[in-house]
């Protein structure tokens, strides 16, 4: 039998393996074929998996055109206060802003078109903080690194 950090690190790897698997096949009966003998789990544990990651997916999907919305509204209030802004900096970081919310609003749109679905397995904050490691209180990336794989097994 594995030991604790070996079996939450090998379901990690297989939940995050099916995930990319769904979003490319999608079929899950030749998935779990697959899945059983190469991630040395049984048929109730790959049922957990997926009925999760199915959860997950829908949860994301259903959350889309809130998020579009959102957005939209944001881009809007900024259109609003650009046009007040009288310090040509201020004014270049405020569009500079706007253009990067359309983009991302863009790229939203085109995922909801297609069906994809995007999942950060661990936290996104702790994702972004190798970028300020001295902000986060990391002595090297390496240290960021331990951190970031043990929060993707737990």
């Amino acid at each position: 039998m594995r030991s604790f950090p070996h079996y939450a690190s090998g379901y990690g790897k297989a939940e995050r393996t099916l995930f990319a698997r769904l979003q490319s096949d999608g079929d899950l009966t030749t998935l779990k074929r697959e899945f059983l003998p190469r991630f040395g789990i049984t048929a109730r544990q790959f049922n957990s998996l997926a009925a999760g990651l199915k959860g997950m997916i829908k949860s994301i999907r259903e959350r889309q055109s809130g998020l579009i919305r959102e957005l939209e509204q944001r881009i809007a209030k900024a259109k609003r206060v650009v046009k007040r802004i009288v310090d040509p900096a201020r004014k270049h970081q405020k569009q500079r802003r706007i253009g990067i919310l359309q983009e991302h609003l863009g790229t939203m749109k085109a995922d909801r078109k297609v069906g994809k679905v995007r999942l950060c397995f661990g936290s996104r904050k702790l994702f972004r903080s190798p970028f300020h490691l001295k902000d986060n209180r990391y002595a090297s990336p390496l240290e960021w690194l331990w951190e970031w794989k043990a929060t993707r097994t737990a």
